[in-house]
């Protein structure tokens, strides 16, 4: 049976509107009976967004940023630190988790394939990537974001008309500056876009009309053009507050500063390490001290649900003993009391990845 959803076919918004509504529509349906929402819009300037679970400072180069005069904010969905501008056309997806309520691996591939067709429909070869890409040709055409507040659930994601490579390369974060020219290859050479890929590039309008012919279609839904409520306006106007602050944009490492900055002392170590999984790059800032996690910080560009869990989760880490099977354990109590979905990591991923952090430590 065909599903009604809202349209809100917004085209180019305020750069901080574009990311404040879905958390903000998402924040409202979870507190009432508000439509199931498809948004399409760009931002009206460039600008960089960071994932929800990254550490700041360690994901992006700030004084190159400030320099540029480029507006930055932290994102309400997991992933990577990106530069967006206006050749990118967002797709963002609010539904009610009583309609929708796969796993998040799921829940990605199926609100993607619309994506992949409408691709397609312009002669490009897209196919899904587990967990969260789209890819044609070897390249990545659409990076996607998933997240749940409560009783809704958000995808974000984009259709790409020319991929910003060397904007992109200049506000990451690198151990070294000669590595810089590098990244810009490497994402010359990973990523796709419709200019990249096709003779001539489509318009943002016949790319809209087409993605809402494919989401009517492909998910048996039907859209109608809507508006904002009330209630809607002032949560976006929230939201657009709390994501100006401080503590918003250092949310993951706000109170963690000092944990960065410590020297290895005696039998006290402060490290970090980072692993790449099916799910996302996963990093963690630790404080080993007498065979203990004394402090941690887990960061990364994965996607969780429930969002703001992670520090939940390094709370019942700390003063635990460095053995793989009292944290694999720990953490997979959490994850089933908790509910937690990190498609991609593994409980025993992340136990795994503390242990040979501190073995290599004490070799």
């Amino acid at each position: 049976m065909e599903k009604e959803w809202r349209l809100l076919n917004i085209g180019e918004q305020n750069w901080l509107d574009t990311q404040a509504i879905y958390h903000a529509l998402a924040l409202v349906q979870n507190g009432s009976q508000t439509p199931n929402t498809l948004v399409l819009t760009w931002p009206d300037r460039p600008l960089v967004c960071v994932g929800l679970h990254q550490v700041l400072e360690q994901s992006v180069e700030l004084d190159y940023i400030q320099e540029q005069k480029l507006p930055i904010v932290r994102r309400g969905t997991g992933g990577g630190s990106v530069y967006l501008d206006s050749n990118q056309l967002f797709y963002q997806i609010i539904c009610n988790k009583k309609d929708y309520n796969q796993k998040l691996r799921e829940f990605y591939e199926y609100f993607l394939t619309p994506v992949i067709q409408t691709y397609k429909e312009f002669n490009i070869s897209a196919e899904y990537s587990p967990i969260n890409d789209i890819v044609a040709k070897g390249r990545k055409i659409s990076g996607n974001g998933a997240v749940s507040y409560g009783n809704s659930r958000v995808l974000v994601g984009n259709f790409i008309f020319d991929f910003p490579s060397v904007e992109m390369s200049k506000i990451l974060k690198v151990p070294d500056e000669k590595f810089r020219d590098k990244i810009a290859k490497s994402l010359e050479e990973r990523m796709g876009s419709f200019k990249i890929l096709l003779a001539e590039i489509p318009t943002k309008e016949e790319v809209v009309e087409k993605y809402i012919q494919n989401f009517q279609k492909e998910l048996d839904v039907k859209l109608i053009e809507g508006s904002l409520s009330n209630i809607e306006e002032e949560k976006l106007a929230d939201i657009k507050d709390l994501y100006q602050q401080k503590d918003w944009l250092y949310y993951v490492d706000k109170d963690k500063t000092d944990l960065f900055q410590q020297k290895i002392k005696g039998d006290t170590y402060f490290v970090f390490s980072e692993k790449k999984f099916l799910g996302g790059l996963m990093q963690l800032f630790i404080h080993f001290d007498s065979g203990k996690i004394v402090d941690i910080v887990i960061s990364g560009d994965f996607s969780l649900s429930p969002p703001f869990i992670l520090e939940e989760m390094q709370k019942i880490l700390m003063n635990t003993q460095i053995d793989e099977t009292i944290i694999s354990e720990k953490l997979s109590d959490f994850f089933i009391s908790n509910n937690i979905d990190l498609p991609g990591i593994l409980p025993e991923d992340i136990s795994k990845l503390i242990v040979d952090t501190f073995s290599k430590i004490k070799k």
